[in-house]
């Protein structure tokens, strides 16, 4: 488990970048005193001083470094296009680092990342963290999304050793969502051999778990999931994972967002 070491700061937008037409890279400062933090692990935001929307929104760290905090940030809905609206020199109010386990380093030589859409954000930063510590770690990286459009390859292609796409409508790459492209090389036994690392849908993830069952030394997958309070207390964002001899619930926030992928009760995971 991960310390506990957390806290509610105010930062200021230095860059944003508009990636894709719903994605943009949110770029922050560093508040004064907060916490490192590792892969898989999340800030919350405010959306806004009005209270409506009420709740603050999760997002997965993409990168922190001693000077900046990095969030992908894709405009679903009223408060996530409220919080990709700011502009550099805005005030962000944010908790964090928040999430009580994170990605181990890889058992071996190679890493196999597996994300849809803004899953991609955890991976990266791993990627990055394990490139920081000089581990010698391949990365191998199957990312997928709606269209060509969606698909964040620029930055992807710079940030992984190897890479492979899949888009919905066969824009680029492979024709077909991320685990069916996951599943034909399987098939075809190219899919590479290491640890497994994945972040994505509920569904995504439950389906790349079938597709890939005994192939890697262990997989590892942050958790999407509706939140409310962020730190475990409201259960609201609770998941079913095997125990010994029985089923206990475990929350997102305040136990994962990591968990080892087949010890999730998929059947019994209900949102």
């Amino acid at each position: 488990m991960i310390s506990s070491g957390r806290g509610c700061f105010t930062a200021i937008l230095k860059r944003k970048a508009q990636l894709s037409p719903s994605c943009s890279l949110l770029v922050i400062e560093r508040p004064d005193g907060f916490p490192d933090a590792r892969p898989g692990q999340f800030v919350s935001i405010r959306v806004s001083d009005s209270p409506v929307p009420l709740l603050r929104r999760p997002y997965s760290i993409m990168d922190l470094t001693p000077k900046s905090l990095s969030l992908l940030v894709k405009a679903v809905g009223r408060g996530s296009a409220e919080i990709a609206a700011r502009k550099p020199g805005d005030a962000i109010d944010l908790m964090g680092p928040l999430g009580g386990a994170a990605f181990p380093e890889p058992e071996g030589k190679a890493a196999i990342f597996v994300a849809g859409g803004t899953g991609l954000a955890p991976l990266l930063f791993a990627a990055r963290s394990w490139r920081r510590k000089r581990l010698r770690v391949k990365t191998h990286i199957f990312y997928g999304a709606g269209s060509r459009g969606e698909l964040l390859r620029d930055l992807v292609n710079r940030e992984f050793s190897e890479c492979r796409f899949a888009t919905l409508d066969g824009s680029s790459g492979f024709r077909g969502d991320v685990v069916a492209l996951c599943r034909e090389l399987a098939l075809k036994k190219r899919l590479p051999a290491g640890t497994l690392y994945s972040c994505g849908p509920r569904g995504m993830v439950r389906a790349l778990v079938g597709a890939t069952r005994g192939l890697f030394r262990a997989h590892y997958t942050s958790l999407e999931s509706i939140m409310a309070c962020g730190v475990g207390a409201c259960r609201g964002c609770a998941v079913p994972v095997k125990g010994a001899g029985a089923t206990a619930l475990r929350t997102v926030c305040g136990d994962g967002t990591v968990f080892r992928a087949e010890d999730i009760a998929w059947e019994e995971w209900e949102e």
